[in-house]
């Protein structure tokens, strides 16, 4: 029997009618708490408030995990589309009442006392507009919808990985598929042959955002999308501060590798659909096999980096919070996931041999190792962070768990995945630098033609990630790639938190050569703060240098540039 933590006199079968009725007695106690000298009653109520917060956003959590891993169930999908579109619009109805109330209080100082002062931060930001995940009417879910299904061949295997360049399957990555043309003109093209349609769904989807921060008094979109990505301590100036160190720093080492890996080619220069192949880095793609031994190899790694890490995994694999295999009628992808009333953290994966593999393995174990550390955190909001901090400490596990992958690899596959991970940041810093300086510029310029907005990546390109050869045949694909990537139609202004996550995942990477039992301690108090406080905040709090330091990233390339054998830029 289930033992909730939260909410214990639950109903058997939850109802929109019971939502409604729950957070209307809370805001009523909330006109009381107002009327009190002393913030008790305020306290009382957000203590129940957050066990109801914990006990819905358990049960949404519950239901999509179960739909996904089993998308063929009626039962499963049925449950999870009544809390989608029955059950959470009550409770966010609720929720933005009652964060109101709590806002207009003469007692919230209180709560942020109690809480912790990011309780009213986060509650301050959730009043903001959520405009990144507004939909526009009409055919805004059509290029989700479409670029699913022009990413079809290759599932399954490494992308552009195969030695031979005519097989080598058509997967979308940071830079493409990989394979030379063919492929890679049939990935590409259906963009190049679907970019009115495009265009036209990103144009209105840019002139609802722009009339909707004019309304609200602001001269662009660019102050309400900071704004509903919950940024606290850091805007536009720091963000292109980032960016212009990375242009420093990071693309020059960016140039060095499209170098090295042409003349390891034997090709004059690097093309993009040779983006993902090199013939001295790239593993077998069935190196991670057999997938039913990868959780015994995950434990031996966790329990040579920490104990106490280790002792989080084997309680997930014993409470089986683990699923890891491919299998017919998963959902793709990966992700963590908490049930807080239950106080249990669950992890999904679909690993199927290849190296890959135990890159998501690990990454997805660096969000669960963060989510049971902070369980101390009463306010379930606060337990993780906001989402430009949430990926320091699955990307900063994939480092930090590198010199222990001979578990997984001989020493020569050890080395190309270290290599290959490196590599993989430096690429990731300089492509998200084109994504976010992209999207300032759109909003900045709303009244952009497709023309313009093509020529303006194109440009950024160069600026950012030099050293691809996109001549002749290449051209007509070059600018099709911004219009691939959803986070640019869906989540404007989202994609940076990738790049900031990056620096601080890189930073305990650096730290873990020098003094490794310092590095696990940062790591463990990152983990354990959790979502107590803004970025720079977390940051600041372990010990970490700040992502928008210069000198920082100056530092980090040298060091990525001795992890890959370069001449420091």
């Amino acid at each position: 029997m289930t033992t909730y933590v939260h909410c214990p006199d639950r109903p058997q079968t939850l109802e929109p009618a019971w939502i409604e009725a729950r957070y209307r007695g809370l805001l009523e106690r909330a006109a009381e708490a107002d009327r009190s000298p002393t913030p008790d009653g305020w306290l009382a109520l957000y203590e129940d408030w957050n066990a109801l917060k914990s006990y819905l956003g358990s049960e949404g959590s519950r239901r999509r995990h179960a739909y996904s891993r089993a998308m063929d169930d009626p039962a499963k999908e049925e449950a999870e589309r009544v809390y989608r579109e029955e059950l959470n619009p009550k409770a966010e109805d609720g929720e933005s009442a009652l964060v109101a109330a709590l806002l207009q209080s003469p007692h919230k100082e209180a709560i942020g006392a109690r809480y912790g002062p990011s309780s009213c931060a986060c509650s301050r930001c959730s009043r903001s507009p959520r405009p990144a995940q507004r939909r526009v009417p009409g055919r805004s879910r059509e290029p989700g919808h479409r670029i699913r299904q022009a990413r079809g061949p290759g599932r399954g295997r490494g992308p552009g990985r195969d030695p031979d360049p005519g097989s080598r399957p058509g997967q979308a990555h940071l830079f493409g598929p990989g394979p030379a043309p063919a492929a890679f003109e049939a990935y590409y093209g259906w963009f190049v042959d679907n970019r009115e349609l495009l265009a036209d769904v990103y144009h209105r989807q840019v002139q609802v955002r722009d009339r909707m921060g004019k309304t609200l008094g602001h001269p662009t979109f660019v102050p309400l999308g900071y704004a509903g990505m919950g940024r606290t301590d850091y805007g536009p100036e720091e963000a292109a501060r980032f960016r212009a160190a990375v242009q420093a720093h990071a693309s020059p080492l960016f140039r060095a590798l499209c170098e090295e890996q042409a003349q390891a080619l034997g090709t004059p220069t690097l093309r993009p659909w040779d983006r993902e192949y090199h013939p001295g880095r790239t593993l077998p793609v069935d190196v991670a096999e057999p997938v039913e031994e990868q959780l015994d190899k995950a434990g031996r790694v966790f329990e040579r980096l920490s104990p106490k890490l280790a002792a989080h995994f084997s309680r997930m694999r014993e409470q089986g919070l683990i699923d890891l295999e491919n299998r017919k009628a998963k959902r793709a992808g990966a992700y963590c996931t908490s049930f807080p009333d239950e106080n249990k953290v669950a992890i999904f994966c679909n690993s199927v041999g290849s190296e890959g593999d135990v890159g998501t393995l690990t990454h997805e174990m660096g969000h669960a190792f963060q989510g049971w550390e902070s369980q101390w955190i009463d306010a379930v909001d606060l337990r993780w962070p906001t989402s430009d901090a949430c990926e320091v400490h699955s990307m900063g596990m994939e480092y930090l768990s590198l010199p222990y992958l001979d578990e997984f690899f001989t020493p020569e596959q050890q080395a190309r995945f270290t290599h290959s991970r490196w590599k993989r940041g430096v690429e990731l810093l300089c492509y998200v630098s084109v994504v976010d300086a992209f999207q300032h510029w759109v909003y900045e310029h709303p009244q952009a033609t497709p023309d313009e907005r093509d020529q303006t990546w194109v440009r950024l390109q160069d600026t950012f990630l030099p050293g691809i050869d996109w001549s002749g045949e290449a051209e007509r694909y070059r600018a099709s790639r911004w219009y691939a990537q959803l986070h640019i139609f869906r989540y404007p202004f989202y994609y940076i938190d990738y790049a900031i996550a990056e620096t601080g995942a890189m930073q305990l990477g650096m730290l873990d050569t020098q003094d490794h039992e310092g590095c696990l301690a940062t790591y463990l108090e990152l983990c354990r703060l959790g979502g107590t406080g803004s970025v720079l905040q977390l940051f600041q709090g372990a010990g970490l240098r700040s992502p928008f330091d210069p000198d920082g990233m100056r530092d980090l390339m040298a060091h990525a540039a001795d992890v890959l054998g370069l001449p420091t830029a």
